[in-house]
């Protein structure tokens, strides 16, 4: 009896101490499974995240519709359109706001010289509109006129951009304002001049061709601003 109690004995010490050693293996084991677990999970909602922008700015009109093998220069008004010529040159930087950006889409409209988007009087789709497509360097440049106030209304003549591309979701960023217009207020101004190199009020200079020039930076970001 003796013999067998220790043989029974020695069993269970060696029982235990393997348990000891499995058991937290296993913990281990089902703490990776669930880090893993965890893991994809977040890969899943990024993927989902990614499609989904990119579906947002496939079903989106100015997408839709942007012409293929677009330049960094292009004419939104074509000769005939009235109003007064205008340059539009710029450059588009990432978030850091340092490095310039190749590739980028720049979709620009913006009011005729009666205030108006289409001759219609509705909004879309706007009669003065056109796509570039940033350089090396991040610049591109519209050809266009200058856009009127929308009549009866003190907002200021402005211009519209939206952005994407080069791995950048569909983004719009602030409306290019002009200085001297009647309609921009102290508070526009102060936010140009806090903005810096980044301002929306932008002073307009008479060119030796006879146009009006104007320079304007954007600054892309990884998460769109569009809700829908």
């Amino acid at each position: 009896m003796p013999y067998l109690w220790r043989r029974i004995g020695l069993r269970w010490v060696f029982a235990v101490v393997g348990a000891t050693a499995v058991i937290p293996f296993a913990f281990a084991r089902v703490g990776e499974a669930a880090r893993v677990s965890r893991s994809i999970h977040n890969q899943a909602a990024v993927i989902g995240f990614v499609y989904a922008r990119m579906g947002e700015a496939q079903q989106a009109p100015e997408v839709a519709s942007a012409p293929q093998n677009l330049s960094s220069r292009a004419d939104i008004a074509g000769p005939d359109e009235p109003g007064e010529r205008l340059v539009i040159s710029g450059r588009v930087f990432a978030p850091d706001g340092e490095t310039p950006v190749a590739e980028i889409t720049v979709y620009a409209y913006h009011t005729d010289a009666t205030g108006h988007y289409t001759k219609s009087g509705s909004i879309r789709p706007p009669r003065v509109q056109g796509w570039a497509k940033t350089d090396a360097e991040g610049r591109f440049e519209f050809h266009t006129i200058r856009p009127a106030a929308y009549p009866g209304r003190s907002i200021p003549a402005h211009v519209h951009f939206i952005l994407w591309g080069a791995g950048y979701p569909r983004q719009w960023v602030d409306e290019l304002r002009f200085e001297g217009d009647p309609f921009v207020t102290s508070r526009m101004l102060a936010e140009a001049a806090s903005a810096g190199k980044f301002a929306a009020v932008r002073p307009l200079q008479r060119g030796a061709d006879g146009a009006l020039h104007c320079t304007v930076n954007f600054r892309v970001q990884r998460i769109s601003n569009f809700k829908n």
